[in-house]
């Protein structure tokens, strides 16, 4: 099943708000945010990990902060 644009959206702003957390030196929790952004679109945990993986590996690409302890995967959705 593809990723819808509100999807998408949702993951997108739960990856900068967890990176703007980052770059702030304030502790979060990852797991957390999968667990909620599981219950907001109903993809699994592994599902939503891959997808923050393909932004960080967006966010390499274009030279930008990306959030560490996700290995970048490459293989992203031009949505």
């Amino acid at each position: 099943m593809d990723w819808s644009e509100d999807d998408v959206r949702l993951i997108v702003e739960d990856y900068f708000s967890m990176l703007q957390l980052q770059l702030k030196d304030i502790p979060f929790n990852k797991s957390e945010h999968r667990r909620t952004l599981v219950s907001k679109i109903g993809r699994s945990e592994g599902s939503i990990e891959f997808k923050h993986r393909n932004i960080s590996a967006i966010l390499e690409l274009l030279g930008f902060e990306y959030l560490s302890g996700y290995l970048h995967a490459k293989n992203y959705q031009r949505l």
